[in-house]
């Protein structure tokens, strides 16, 4: 005799596991791209010490070396990213599947699962490809000597002038696990409250310490300035139509126009390491 079991349908769905973004807060705000998909950004030239002749008394050259035109140079940054998606949720599907699909929540959804961890790689990449620094075939990083390694970068980048502070240190799930359990484990100061930024879990050496998806990174750790680069936003649109021609239910559409630029004048304050 066979028995059928019920099935029944849940007024409800499951979520995947997703990472918020770990990037917000790094970028400087300085420039605007409203209006424009470029902008120009100007550098003036440095200017050079001439040796003061006390006893020149030429006119034309002066005591102080002689006038020469300031000079200057610049950067073009085009935004190059314009993504889009559009989504039905039909009605009959949505009445026979007891509306477990919910408009709002699928924007939600497609925020945490697509967008923030799309855009955070993206930047993460530009700041890697930007980055003034990059320390290639180095040592494999261990617990004995990640904390040194992460240190040392941090002094490159002041031997190049960049001012302490407002450093963040990111660094792949599998390498935290050895800056934990590092030999100088002391060196990794405790945040003392709940982080405001997502992936934190401390400070070494004064910087950051962000926690991301090892896809995130291609490089071993990357230590950035906060305001070396810009991420603009044009473009952060989603939106419900609740009645559309070519279909009978709800259409989701959203579109974003994002771009990371690395500013080149200040790209010593990015610093990658590499094995």
């Amino acid at each position: 005799m066979a028995v059928n079991l019920v099935t029944e349908a849940q007024a409800k769905v499951t979520e995947r596991f997703h990472v918020k973004s770990v990037t917000e807060g790094i970028f400087s705000n300085e420039y605007s791209w409203n209006g424009a998909n470029a902008i120009r950004v100007y550098t003036i030239d440095a200017v050079s010490l001439a040796n003061y002749d006390r006893a020149d008394n030429d006119a034309i050259d002066s005591r102080f070396g002689g006038i020469v035109e300031l000079g200057d140079t610049y950067q073009d940054y085009t935004i190059a990213n314009d993504k889009g998606f559009e989504v039905a949720i039909d009605a009959g599907n949505a009445i026979q599947q007891k509306h477990i699909k919910k408009a709002a929540e699928v924007l939600r959804m497609i925020t945490d699962e697509t967008y923030i961890p799309t855009v955070d790689a993206y930047r993460l990449a530009a700041l890697e490809t930007g980055a003034g620094t990059k320390a290639t075939s180095q040592a494999t990083l261990t617990s004995a000597n990640i904390v040194e390694k992460i240190m040392t970068g941090r002094a490159v980048m002041g031997n190049n002038g960049v001012p302490m502070g407002n450093d963040v240190v990111f660094i792949g799930e599998t390498n935290a696990v050895k800056l934990k359990i590092a030999d100088q484990v002391v060196a990794v100061e405790a945040v003392g409250e709940k982080p405001l930024v997502n992936g934190v879990i401390g400070k070494i050496g004064g910087c950051q310490v962000r926690v991301v998806p090892d896809t995130y990174l291609s490089t071993e750790f990357m230590i950035v300035h906060k305001g070396c680069a810009w991420a603009p936003e044009q473009i952060k649109m989603m939106r419900i139509l609740p009645e559309h021609p070519f279909v009978d239910g709800v259409v989701l559409q959203g579109r974003f126009i994002y771009d990371c630029f690395v500013n080149v004048t200040k790209n010593k304050g990015i610093y990658t390491y590499d094995t």
